[in-house]
This record gives structure tokens, sequence and C-alpha cells, in this order.
């Protein structure tokens, strides 16, 4: 079964969208888009490349779940 993390809003902490692993997704403060590669549900932390692939690869880093910016 894929991870899945609920984003929320913070203005009334209203569910916007849920994220899974696979989904492309921004960064709030990137333009670029990102692929989900693992979720840590119990440390609100998650592992993203960016998207698409580079022919060599793409390095996978993490951020805090916060940092996902809700698609519009």
């Amino acid at each position: 079964m894929p991870a899945t993390k609920k984003l929320n809003n913070k203005k009334g902490n209203k569910q916007l969208e849920a994220i899974n692993q696979g989904d492309c997704i921004s960064l709030v403060d990137k333009k670029d888009l990102f692929q989900v590669i693992g979720i840590d549900n119990k440390h609100k932390r998650c592992w993203v490349r960016k998207w698409p692939l580079h022919p060599h690869g793409s390095p996978v880093f993490e951020i805090s779940i916060k940092q996902i910016s809700p698609s519009s």
C-alpha cells in the first residue's frame, strides 16, 4: 500500500488534497516539478527528486511536508 499524506490549509486546517508516493508536486519556494519518492507521516517528512528525471538520474532529497505547495 503506497504512503499517503493529507495536506492542510493553514487557515482553518481544511484538507486540500492528499499526496501519494509517485505524485508530481511543487514546492513552496520553487517553480520546478518534483516527484514524491517516499513519505514519513510520523515525522512529517518526505523524499523528492526533480522531475523530469535527468538521463544520469536525479538526486533525492528530504524535505518537510510543510514545504509542499498544494496544486491550484
